[in-house]
């Protein structure tokens, strides 16, 4: 007998036993025999899946990656504005989405283990070069300047948007000691209004070693309508 006729023989013989079971007893076959031919069939499903993820998110590059640090609204916070609004306005393509993150990070007896873990994703994000913007309290912009990881503003800003917002401009203190403009205060502008910033999380700052000043600078831009 060929090894097609013996398959073809075993096919049947499996096709007689469950004819005659009920559904119970086919189910309760099925999965007695073929359980581990099924567990097979399940990693190899969901190998592809991991290895199609990953090879697929590593064609995706942010436009802008944006962390917002201790937003006390008392409303929801809209990040809609930078997903949707901005995006479209830089006419980013649909793998360069705008990553925004809010987190609350407080120091020293009030640092709460959630407060630890932001830092670390910070850190984290800092060290890939992945963070761009960051929108944050006081106490965090001047943390994070004080570790000089944040950009001078005077110096990497264009002049025609340095005359817009130099009354906005606000000074930390660098590792040397000395006073630099890192932030602006965009309290009060119809973005910080349509995302329901608080008055204290409305300092914007961008990171020193962000691999995209310019969609930073232009976010600027956007928000002064420049």
């Amino acid at each position: 007998m060929s090894l097609k006729e013996q398959f073809k023989q075993e096919v049947q013989t499996e096709r007689r036993k469950l004819k005659d079971m009920s559904f119970q007893d086919k189910l309760w076959y099925i999965w007695e025999y073929y359980k581990f031919h099924m567990g097979g069939v399940v990693i190899a499903i969901m190998l592809l899946y991991v290895v199609g993820t990953s090879i697929y998110n590593s064609t995706i590059h942010p436009g802008l990656y944006c962390a917002i640090i201790n937003n006390y609204s008392n409303q929801e916070l809209d990040v809609s504005l930078l997903e949707e609004d901005f995006h479209a306005y830089m006419n980013f393509g649909k793998k360069e989405p705008v990553y925004v993150e809010s987190m609350f990070i407080t120091y020293g007896d009030n640092a709460t283990e959630y407060s630890y873990a932001s830092m670390a994703k910070i850190s984290a994000l800092v060290a890939s070069r992945d963070l761009d913007v960051l929108i944050a309290d006081k106490e965090n912009i001047d943390h994070y300047a004080s570790m000089d990881g944040l950009s001078d503003l005077k110096q990497v800003l264009p002049e025609d948007i340095l005359q817009v917002v130099e009354d906005r401009l606000v000074y930390s203190t660098g590792s040397t000691g000395e006073s630099v403009a890192v932030s602006i205060d965009i309290a009060g502008t119809p973005f910080a209004l349509a995302m329901h910033l608080s008055d204290n999380a409305s300092n914007l700052t961008l990171l020193d070693n962000s691999t995209h000043r310019d969609n930073g600078i232009a976010l600027i831009r956007y928000i002064f309508d420049l």
